[in-house]
């Protein structure tokens, strides 16, 4: 009787956890069997017992991804990783139509008017005391005003750009007209 707890006890070898790899709880019906031809199924609290020397250990349960150690890798714990039901390709058909949409939507709103966005409030005592902060302030607000005026009345710049340009045209316009009336009266 002895010699058979004995053995028994030989056979049984190293303790392995078997766990879930993402919610890191022991895994019950896990089975773990070597080339040799061991077999065990790990209990409610994840134990299996493994023999000390083997060559690959394989362990497996449904719906994970078999694992297999050679002793070297072996520890006293190992994950499986759920397989999941994955497909290995898809393939998508159809039209991308989010630029246009955006481009619709975005074609009834207003622009915002980039003067405006650098107005800010703030309080600060120190401020009171500048003359040349008050200075530079009066001056920003003056050349602001002046820009919101060229926005509704034009750039002066290009406005006598624009006035060059035509009158150019029309000269070319009033000299053709007097050739193509030279020409009709020869």
């Amino acid at each position: 009787m002895a010699f058979c707890q004995a053995q028994a006890q030989e056979t049984r070898g190293k303790k392995l956890v078997v766990i879930d790899i993402e919610t890191k709880v022991p895994m019950r019906g896990v089975i773990v069997s070597t080339k040799t031809g061991y077999r065990d199924t790990t209990n409610w609290r994840g134990i299996c017992h493994v023999p000390t020397e083997f060559d690959t250990l394989t362990v497996y349960k449904h719906n994970y991804i078999p694992e297999r150690l050679i002793a070297k890798e072996m520890k006293d714990t190992t994950a499986l990783i759920p397989s999941g039901s994955a497909i290995s390709e898809v393939t998508v058909w159809g039209k991308n139509n989010i630029n246009k949409n955006v481009r619709e939507g975005l074609a009834d709103q207003p622009l915002p008017n980039p003067s405006n966005a650098a107005i800010t409030y703030s309080f600060d005592f120190a401020n009171i005391i500048d003359r040349r902060g008050r200075r530079d302030k009066k001056h920003l607000k003056s050349v602001r005003r002046k820009f919101q005026e060229m926005d509704v009345t034009g750039d002066p710049i290009v406005d006598a750009y624009n006035r060059a340009i035509e009158e150019k045209r029309l000269e070319a316009e009033k000299k053709e007209k007097e050739e193509t009336q030279v020409k009709k009266e020869e």
